[in-house]
Parts: C-alpha cells; sequence; structure tokens
C-alpha cells in the first residue's frame, strides 16, 4: 500500500512578498485561482493511486502548526480527509519524513494484533514524499515511474525521481544515476560553472546527472531502519514525539520536547548521501516530459506558461495586475499585483515587480533567488500583515489610523470567532453579505441577534462577545475598532470551538 506523504511545512521565502510566513506559497493559489498547491498535490496524489490501481487513502500532511487551520481547510474545499501532523519548528524534511514514518509505524502497532503482523504491515507500507510547492503536468508519466520502482523499493531501496537538466540550473540539487538506475552520487545546489560542467558531461553519455525532484519514495520499514543507522538521535527523538503525540481536533501533534535538539537536514544529506555511498542502497526513475517544476522564486514561476502569454516585448502580467499593469518602452518584465493599484513600468527590461497590499519588491530577474534573503528582515520590521488567515475565515486591515481601526471579515459558512472580551477596544460591526449572529453579554445577561446586510451592531469595551455563521454563504463584515490599544493581543479568549487559547 502506497501512502501519500505531503510536505508542506516550508516557510516560501524567495517569494516574498507573496509568501509570508502566516501563509506560505504552498497554500496559495499561484498557478491555479481555485486552488492552492496544497490543493493541486493533494488532487495529484489522488490521481496517481487511482492510475496505479489503488484504493484511496488518507494521506498524511507534515506543515507547521501555524499553518494547520489553513491545512484542514483547504482539505475540507476538496472533500479529502487528511492525517495532519504539526511541527512545532520546521526542521528540514528530514525531520517531516520521519515524524510521518513514525506516525505510520506507531499506526502499524495498532491495526495488528501482534508484533509479527505489525512489522509486516510496515513492510508493506510504502510512502510516496510530495513537496506541497510543485507542479506537474503529466501524472501518468510519475506513475509509470513509480510502477518501474516499486519492486525494489519493497525490497528495502530508497526511491527517487530525477529531472533531466534542461538548463545549468543553481536552484536544485543534483544526483547522478549509473547506467542501471542506481544512485551513485548526491550534490546539493552547485554554483553556475559547476552546474554546467555537469550538463555538458550528460551530453558524453547516457547515465548521468539528473534534477533531484524531491520526491521520494521509501518503504516505512526500510526508512526508519535507515534513520536509526545513520541519525540514531533523529530516530529516537521522532519515535519518542510520535509516541507522546496528541490527538488535537483533527491535528496530529508530536510531543515537542523531544524534537528541540533535533537538527536541521534535508533527508538528502542525512540519508540519500550516505546510502548513494552503498551498492543498489538508492535507485532512481527520470520524469520524462512530465511538466514537473519546482515553485521555488518568482523567476521560475515567470516562466510558467500556464500564467498567460507574454505580449511582444516579454512582458507578463499576472493576477490582478493584468488589470492595473502598463507597460511603455519595456521589455522581459514580470508583474504580480493583488494590491489593485495601477502599476506603470516605463524603460525597464527584466525586472519581478511583485506587489501586495503589505509590501512592494522590485528586483531584477537574475537576483530571484536572493529574494528569501529580504523576507526575514520583513517579518520583523512588521507587526501585523494586511491580510490574516484565522480557522473561522479571514481578516483584512483596510485602514489603520491612530485610535482606530478598519477591517473586513470574511466567516466562512459554520465558521465561529472565539466567545472574548477586549480590555482596552471597542467595535462596530457592519454586514456587508450574509447573515451574522451576534452573543453578547452584558452585566450578566446574555442577548443573540441576527444581522443581515445593511444592519449593523456596537460591542463596548469589556462586552463578551462572539460571531457566528449559521449561513449557507460567506459572511462578509466591516468592523471599526476604536481604542487606546488595537494590536491583536488584546483578546481573552474565554471559549474556542478550535481550540486557541
Amino acid at each position: 500500500m502506497i501512502i501519500p506523504v505531503i510536505l508542506a511545512g516550508g516557510t516560501g521565502t524567495r517569494l516574498w512578498p507573496l509568501s509570508t510566513r502566516d501563509c506560505p506559497k504552498q497554500f496559495l493559489p499561484l498557478l491555479d485561482p481555485e486552488r492552492s498547491l496544497l490543493q493541486q498535490t493533494l488532487l495529484r496524489a489522488q490521481d496517481l493511486l487511482q492510475r496505479l490501481g489503488q484504493p484511496a487513502v488518507e494521506p498524511i500532511i507534515v506543515c507547521h502548526e501555524a499553518q494547520r487551520f489553513l491545512a484542514a481547510e483547504q482539505c475540507r474545499a476538496l472533500n479529502i480527509r487528511a492525517q495532519i501532523v504539526l511541527e512545532d519548528e520546521g526542521r528540514n524534511t528530514a525531520q517531516a519524513l520521519a515524524l510521518a514514518a513514525q506516525h505510520l509505524a506507531h499506526n502499524s502497532q495498532h491495526l495488528a494484533h501482534n508484533s509479527q503482523k505489525s512489522r509486516e504491515h510496515r513492510e508493506q507500507t510504502l510512502m510516496l514524499a510530495m513537496p506541497a510547492d510543485q507542479t506537474l503536468s503529466d501524472n501518468a508519466v510519475l506513475a509509470h515511474a513509480i510502477v518501474s520502482l516499486q519492486a525494489q523499493v519493497s525490497q528495502g531501496a530508497a526511491g527517487i525521481f530525477g529531472i533531466e537538466p534542461e538548463y545549468a540550473a543553481t536552484g536544485f540539487g543534483y544526483l547522478r544515476k549509473d547506467a542501471g538506475g542506481h544512485v551513485v552520487e548526491f550534490r546539493e545546489k552547485p554554483d553556475a560553472h559547476t552546474a554546467a560542467q555537469w550538463l555538458a558531461a550528460n551530453t558524453r553519455q547516457q547515465a548521468g546527472w539528473l534534477w533531484n525532484s524531491g520526491i521520494f519514495f521509501w518503504q516505512v520499514q526500510a526508512f526508519l531502519q535507515r534513520l536509526s543507522e545513520y541519525q540514531p538521535a533523529l530516530f529516537a527523538a521522532t519515535q519518542e514525539a510520535m509516541a507522546q503525540a496528541q490527538q488535537d481536533l483533527d491535528f496530529i501533534r508530536p510531543a515537542t520536547g523531544p524534537l528541540q535538539q533535533c537538527p536541521h537536514l534535508p533527508v538528502d544529506i542525512a540519508l540519500l548521501e550516505p546510502l548513494s555511498a552503498i551498492a543498489q542502497a538508492v535507485v532512481a526513475a527520470p520524469l520524462v516530459n512530465s511538466g514537473w517544476n519546482d515553485i521555488g522564486n518568482w523567476q521560475v514561476l515567470s516562466g510558467l506558461g500556464e500564467l498567460g502569454e507574454a505580449d511582444a516585448q516579454g512582458n507578463i502580467v499576472h493576477n490582478s495586475a493584468a488589470a492595473h499593469g502598463r507597460f511603455e518602452h519595456s521589455r522581459n518584465n514580470y508583474l504580480h499585483s493583488s494590491s489593485g493599484r495601477d502599476i506603470a513600468l516605463l524603460g525597464v527590461q527584466d525586472l519581478l515587480v511583485v506587489d501586495t497590499a503589505d509590501a512592494l519588491l522590485i528586483a531584477h530577474k537574475d537576483q530571484a533567488q536572493q529574494v528569501g534573503s529580504l523576507a526575514p528582515v520583513a517579518n520583523a520590521g512588521k507587526t501585523e500583515p494586511r491580510l490574516v488567515y484565522r480557522p473561522w475565515g479571514s481578516y483584512e486591515v483596510l485602514h489603520p489610523g491612530e485610535g482606530y481601526k478598519i477591517k473586513r471579515l470574511r466567516v466562512k459558512a459554520g465558521g465561529r470567532l472565539s466567545l472574548q472580551r477586549h480590555r482596552f477596544r471597542a467595535e462596530h460591526w457592519v454586514v456587508v453579505r450574509g447573515e451574522a449572529t451576534v452573543i453578547r453579554e452584558r452585566a450578566g445577561v446574555c442577548t443573540s441577534e441576527v444581522l443581515h446586510a445593511n444592519e449593523s451592531t456596537f460591542i463596548a469595551l469589556g462586552d463578551i462577545h462572539s460571531l457566528e455563521n449559521n449561513g449557507d454563504i460567506l459572511l462578509e463584515m466591516i468592523e471599526v475598532q476604536s481604542g487606546d490599544y488595537l494590536a491583536e493581543d488584546d483578546i481573552e479568549r474565554l471559549q474556542d470551538a478550535y481550540g486557541r487559547k
């Protein structure tokens, strides 16, 4: 049985300012206006199992706890039930895969009645690890490659899928396989000269260098065995963390204590590099003409054909920039706008321009790989993003002012804000669309009122209150806050349907 493991814990800093710590790139609809990269990956995994003739199973998603409600909501929108394993701190793919494997192993102990059956179950379980920030236009190619490796992986080999290089890329890791498909070398992101040498070597021999796709295929038992041999501390920490894991609503929370000393390692360095020195320990299959791409930076994203055709001068507009972007005497530029501002580029070339409500990025295309260095500085200096996602929906800060703040609240059907009160601010709510059920407690008296479009209510300072959307459509409201202190930490939660404190 193959279990998809979706790795969704990345920070996506090289796609700043659109990708933020509150909503990283895998949760954004970058390639499809209706579906995020995570949702596309979930559907791809579902399609793969159908192509392989396997019944549907619950995929495992490993993500940061800060994005747990985003992940759960995006699964719900697709009617896909997933097992969501939460990381308190992202420590790269070795820890993420280890937590998923330990979770599968722990579950097998409960499913089987004795230790022998438990081991047999683990030996029959294969995990297909898929990053949530990639695109693959031809899933049949991956399905065929999986079949080609399945026998060897079932016998304990580590499987990986490579991409035939189209150019001397410096943003990808590389692997080298021999004529028999066995991986003999892994190398991290090279410099331009080294990448060009490897690409030239491929033209002189049948087997050679491939880009590392980051898609891994591994038997659970074999993975844990190798982990215990090469990374014993990581094995012990993740085993203990999952043994003490707690179920929290739809989420699986590993114990955080054992993970504090875990190394920050990609699985390539932690396991695959040392294993490549062992004959036939790692096998690879190329994904030929699959349309694979890693959405790693703005240069990559701007080069994808599905974003739309360039104009006669090579300029591309993406998202709402199509309605607000203008080019004059400019060529080979990429413009992405979600702010709604009118943007004009005059007499420039080879620029990346990304405009959001929070920040504006202007960079030369050859600096796309370095954009990630700007994100930590931006995060340190920004206390509150404009658009914030919550388990009940989202809010957007429309205008902050001295002593007041205006927000747009979007509450999904069935969503419910926590029962709360504020020490420093009052709030005025105006319903724009949908139906709002407002619960308020004042002086020991609890009341409930239902508001519709163009109706409003006032929440006085200190009132205990909550808000629910019991309708069938999205509830949209304008909130006007007033007071001496308007930060988000002025919330005393008394009761919360989502387990927040």
